[in-house]
């Protein structure tokens, strides 16, 4: 969902729709009043202003190539100023009819019309001359005026859909949209399409008594505050309050204020959406009058999922005049939580804030200075950089959106390929006991595509290898054999990570799903498991083990500590099971070591390539079951030796570069995603 005026948004509407994988919703107010939409208002008189509509629906329109380019020349028209007879709007619809000929368009300002619509297909110059024609019925059968100097073609056939539809403001919304070749919801107005007029209050007490006004270029307007008015006050009301009290002045705004509904479609998206955008432009006009639809900000804090993103304008604004970014997102703020009449807690409104820094004295261009950074609360809601596309003024989207929207679709699209080796099993009941503790585990339900490796002593069962959902292959040979047919297979199939779990029994299979569950963004380098997080296991397991030996089972207590600490000092990371048989590791970081990966010294050799390149790690519990050391290779002294030596060696070697998957993986995740 993006928040939009008409223009200010563009470069992010057109990046947004143009990404197959996105189903967008453009969300506008229609309190714009100016030029010839306030004098389609006028005329109508319980109207919306249309402009804004039309120009985001003409601007997606040649996005998607989803129109003419000839129809989207002739709605974006603007008349000719010796237009201006109340016959105009019947000679319009004449001179774009289908049954109309060149002789209707002997008058050279129509002439650009009629061109435009001869290069149309019949049935769309049908529909674009009903709409006129209702329009000229309306302007026939009333005693009103209608000022046609500079108006919008376009207007005047979103005004004649409008009668068309009933006087429907939203309706006739998807009327025009559908007339461009665009579905009904890309485009919505953000209420239930009750006509409201937007006023201003400045920053001396001064009324603003239009849009039009608001946006005035020529005043350089600092806002006090915005209101929706029932109805548009006159000049003697704006004369009036000019001679009394600011809080008088405020107390007959909000007397007159209007409350329009919200739209329920647009409720449905808000609760739906994955990616909430508040964009930059006119904020006082395009923007906070949207964000003041009762019931709005309730359903974006119901939506906890989202990411709910604010991009603060590059360069001032007539309106915004003096204000920082810092200001925009207080402003922001404090509209949506309804001029904090809401508690609701900022986050669950706004979860980022894109804040740009042009990086360079602003000189002749009116850049938006960044404001007290220092007052934002947490600084994990700020993105600060220059998102400027040149020295254009328009936001470079990919730079905004690329991070979120590339985080989203591979939480979406993307599967990963995962092994999962079972080594030390012994026996093949702990083969497929440990493939049904996955199952219960939940590792069908993952989006990874999985295939589970084994070294037991014979091939599991053929009718059981087909029910768990996923292959299951058994390694043949000597250790160093079963690994080099391994290492081949990750190569040549192309896995991401591999999944190595000691399947002796002193493991629970139910925590390789808990491994694999992390995986599925791919950002992460290695998920470890660690004994030591079960504490309780942990103890009940070197109780167990040197329950008759309480020397040598201190000294391997501390033994492990000891290497914790070492990949500490050497890494400046403390792994705080270093000795762990359940972890999970990508590819490129396991083909990389000069082990066996069951040996006895691969998780040395894995740890220290990790860390010595600072890869992204995270440990997670798992549950841990004591064994006789008579049924299971243990540990020794002597391997302790080994594993300092090994990370000591490994600190001194060169950094090794990054896998490609580990940058790609990185780049992704620049966006903050969990």
């Amino acid at each position: 969902m993006l928040f939009s005026g008409g223009r200010g948004s563009g470069a992010l509407a057109e990046q947004l729709v143009a990404n197959p994988h996105i189903a967008l919703s453009v969300v506008i107010n229609g309190y714009d009043d100016g030029a010839s939409t306030g004098e389609v208002r006028r005329f109508l008189g319980d109207a919306l202003g249309p402009s804004d509509f039309r120009k985001n629906a003409s601007r997606l329109a040649r996005a998607l190539h989803s129109s003419p380019p000839a129809l989207l020349e002739l709605l974006d028209a603007r008349l000719d100023p010796a237009l201006s007879d109340r016959g105009t709007a019947g000679r319009l619809a004449a001179v774009v009819s289908p049954a109309a000929d060149r002789s209707s368009a002997g008058d050279p300002a129509l002439a650009p019309i009629h061109r435009a619509a001869e290069a149309l297909p019949a049935d769309v110059r049908a529909r674009v001359a009903a709409a006129l024609d209702r329009f000229a019925a309306e302007l026939a059968a009333c005693d009103r005026s209608f000022n046609f100097a500079d108006c919008s073609l376009g207007n005047l056939v979103f005004a004649g859909a409008f009668l068309l539809a009933g006087r429907s403001f939203n309706r006739a919304v998807d009327d025009y949209c559908a007339l461009v070749g665009l579905p009904p919801g890309l485009i919505d107005n953000v209420t239930d399409g009750t006509n409201a007029f937007l006023v201003a209050i400045d920053a001396d007490g001064a009324v603003l008594g239009s849009e039009e006004a608001i946006v005035d270029a020529t005043r350089h307007n600092r806002i006090d505050d915005i209101y929706l008015l029932a109805a548009p006050p006159t000049s003697a009301d704006v004369a009036r309050w000019a001679e009394e009290p600011p809080a008088a002045v405020k107390a007959a705004l909000a007397a007159r204020a209007a409350s329009p509904a919200l739209n329920e479609r647009v409720a449905a998206v808000v609760r739906d959406a994955d990616l909430i955008v508040y964009a930059p432009g006119t904020q006082h006009s395009s923007l906070f009058p949207s964000y003041l639809t009762p019931g709005l900000s309730d359903a974006i804090a119901g939506n906890l999922t989202a990411i709910k993103l604010l991009v603060t304008n590059i360069q001032s604004d007539a309106e915004i005049t003096g204000s920082s970014a810092i200001d925009i997102v207080d402003r922001a703020t404090f509209y949506l939580q309804n001029r904090g009449c809401l508690r609701l807690a900022t986050p669950c409104l706004i979860t980022h804030y894109v804040l740009n820094d042009p990086g360079q004295a602003a000189g002749s261009v009116p850049y938006v200075p960044l404001g007290r950074l220092e007052s934002i609360e947490d600084p994990r809601l700020v993105r600060v950089a220059n998102f400027e596309e040149a020295r254009t003024g328009r936001h470079d989207a990919a730079k905004i959106l690329g991070p979120f929207v590339d985080s989203f679709v591979a939480r979406w699209t993307t599967t990963q390929k995962v092994a999962v080796l079972l080594h030390e099993a012994g026996t093949t009941n702990k083969v497929v006991q440990t493939i049904l503790e996955m199952v219960r585990g939940g590792i069908r339900d993952l989006p990874v595509d999985l295939t589970v490796f084994h070294d037991g002593p014979a091939d599991v069962e053929p009718g059981f290898v087909v029910s768990p959902g996923f292959p299951v292959r058994r390694l043949h040979g000597t250790e160093a054999e079963r690994d080099r047919e391994l290492r081949a297979v990750l190569r040549d199939e192309a896995f991401d990570y591999v999944l190595l779990f000691e399947s002796s029994g002193m493991y629970n299979g139910e925590d390789i799903a808990a491994l694999a569950s992390h995986l599925n963004l791919g950002r992460l380098d290695a998920v470890w498991g660690s004994r030591r997080l079960s504490v309780r296991d942990i103890h009940e397991s070197y109780r167990l083990k040197y329950r008759h030996r309480s020397l040598l089972g201190a000294v391997s207590y501390a033994g492990s500590h000891v290497l914790s600490l070492l990949y500490l000092f050497l890494f400046g990371r403390y792994v705080s099971d270093t000795l762990s048989a359940a972890r999970a590791v990508r590819v490129a970081d396991a083909l990389g070591i000069p082990v066996p990966l069951t040996h006895k010294l691969a998780n040395q050799h894995l740890l220290s390539a990790l860390l010595r390149r600072r890869a992204e790690m995270f440990e997670v519990p798992v549950q841990f079951f004591s064994i006789s050391p008579a049924q299971v290779r243990r540990t020794t002294p002597l391997d302790g030796l080994r594993a300092i030596a090994t990370a000591v060696k490994a600190r001194l070697r060169p950094v090794p570069a990054p896998p490609v998957a580990a940058v790609r993986a990185a780049r992704a995740g620049e966006a903050g995603l969990p």
